[in-house]
């Protein structure tokens, strides 16, 4: 056991669960104080929130160990398609979706097309962050295991219900205001650790030189053109597919806020991989990987041999914040699925957003425990299960969500064609593994967009008022609903 880093993320998970409980009687007002946090988020406030929620474990494990374990251009990859996703949704989605006054993207979809591409969209969403609650849990498990001497099971149990204790107490309150401290303390933490490891070496150029030699491939294409490319457009579109990023739009002041924290959230995520190129090479110069059970440890292992036991304590709260800052919106994505989208839209309609507040609580811890179960034995690496996500929901509803936003002609046939294909054409890919892997979006994705296109053409347009919201939607008509 690590003392001095345990003491430290013991008073930062403390501390988060202390703002959850802050928060519970002001989340539980209302479903709009649950899921959108009263709709009120400022752009300083919004920015830290995107960033965070999008910067999983995946953007600081599985971005340096998949670099360090397949070569420097997957890390590239990886961070040009991250830092795309907030201008690429900034442009596509951020303030109209926000226009549009829905609570979840499942809500959008009921607007726009209607009550069973909604309910298919609810299943989505329950399933995808569901499994993306796997990578997330598997990260808790390798530094709980690292930092408090316990074995991987037990610190995926406790550290899984540790942060699922403060997101379903204060709902959207509690996880905008702990992604707000987490995302500080994830980018100042990774800044500090490049830092300290540029002085070590000299320079950026000489970390280079130390990381070919002790890794001559470390700078070659390892892996087929199709998995870079198909994990660069699953995170290319993550901003977009991803109802816990999306999420954030619907909880800022108006839509213009949104589209500046989508800004202030690419700048932000700028620094954090301009550190992690740094993190990358250091993890390389190590040369440790082959001593290690689990490439996803590497930046552990940069952690421990570049800083002090009270700066690397802090570091390793930064991967914790990481963790659960992506977490609890994913929870809370999974939630409002559940509880709002189902049980309130489509079971009854009467209940009091007091229930359906309690219902999303409860199904958080739900969620949190299938997700533990599974991340006992997860399926792959991190930045490899989190490419599956991100693929399976752009080739669902990626296409009908857009083409709802600026195609008027989009109806609900074509989008519930193009979900259902896109979806089982992405499982069926994945399942028999005929593609590199994450290369499934490149063929899936396609199938959804042709196929929407196609049905929404061939069968009955849409009523007049409905395409008169897609005009609402840019700020060209009042509201007709």
């Amino acid at each position: 056991m690590r003392v001095t880093e345990s003491v430290i993320l013991f008073i930062y998970l403390i501390v988060m669960t202390l703002i959850g409980i802050y928060f519970y009687k002001r989340a539980r007002q209302s479903e709009s104080d649950y899921f959108t946090a009263g709709r009120s988020i400022n752009t300083f406030v919004g920015s830290f929130a995107a960033f965070a929620a999008v910067a999983s474990s995946s953007s600081l494990m599985g971005a340096v160990g998949g670099g360090v374990a397949n070569g420097l251009p997957f890390f590239l990859t990886y961070a040009f398609g991250v830092i795309a996703i907030f201008p690429f949704a900034m442009f596509l989605i951020a303030g109209q979706i926000r226009r549009s006054g829905v609570k979840t993207v499942p809500d959008f979809f009921y607007q726009r097309y209607g009550k069973s591409v909604q309910i298919v969209s609810a299943l989505v969403v329950v399933i995808g962050m569901t499994f993306y609650m796997i990578p997330q849990l598997t990260a808790s498990g390798i530094i709980g295991s690292y930092v408090l001497g316990i074995d991987y099971t037990t610190a995926v149990i406790v550290l899984g219900l540790g942060f699922t204790l403060y997101a379903a107490l204060g709902g959207m309150w509690a996880i905008t205001y702990t992604d707000l401290l987490q995302g500080a303390i994830m980018l100042i933490g990774i800044l500090l650790l490049a830092g300290f490891i540029l002085v070590d070496h000299g320079g950026l150029s000489n970390l280079l030189n130390s990381a070919l030699a002790a890794s001559p491939t470390f700078g070659d294409v390892n892996l087929p053109w199709m998995s870079y490319f198909g994990l660069f457009i699953a995170f290319l579109w993550f901003g977009i597919v991803s109802p816990s990023v999306v999420m954030r739009n619907f909880a800022s002041r108006d839509e213009k806020i949104a589209r500046r924290s989508a800004m202030g959230a690419t700048i932000l995520y700028i620094l954090l991989f301009l550190a992690g190129f740094v993190v990358t090479g250091a993890g390389a110069a190590l040369d440790v990987i082959g001593s290690l059970e689990n490439t996803d440890m590497v930046f552990v292992s940069v952690i421990e041999h570049y800083l002090p036991p009270i700066l690397g304590g802090i570091m390793l709260a930064g991967i914790m914040a990481a963790i659960m800052s992506s977490a609890d919106a994913m929870l809370l994505a999974i939630s409002a699925g559940v509880a709002h989208d189902i049980y309130k839209k489509h079971i009854n309609k009467n209940a009091s957003e007091r229930f359906v507040t309690g219902l999303g609580l409860m199904v958080m811890i739900v969620a949190s425990v299938i997700g533990i179960i599974f991340a006992i034995h997860p399926p792959g690496i991190i930045a490899v299960m989190v490419g599956w996500v991100g693929g399976f929901l752009l080739s669902s509803f990626g296409f009908p969500l857009v083409l709802g936003i600026w195609w008027k002609r989009a109806n609900k046939t074509g989008a519930l064609v193009g979900m259902l294909s896109g979806a089982v054409t992405f499982l069926i890919l994945v399942m028999t593994q005929v593609l590199p892997t994450n290369a499934e979006p490149i063929v899936a994705a396609p199938v959804s967009l042709l196929l929407t296109m196609i049905v929404s053409v061939m069968t009955e347009a849409p009523p007049k008022e409905i395409q008169d919201r897609v005009d609402f939607y840019h700020g060209m008509s009042e509201e007709t609903h």
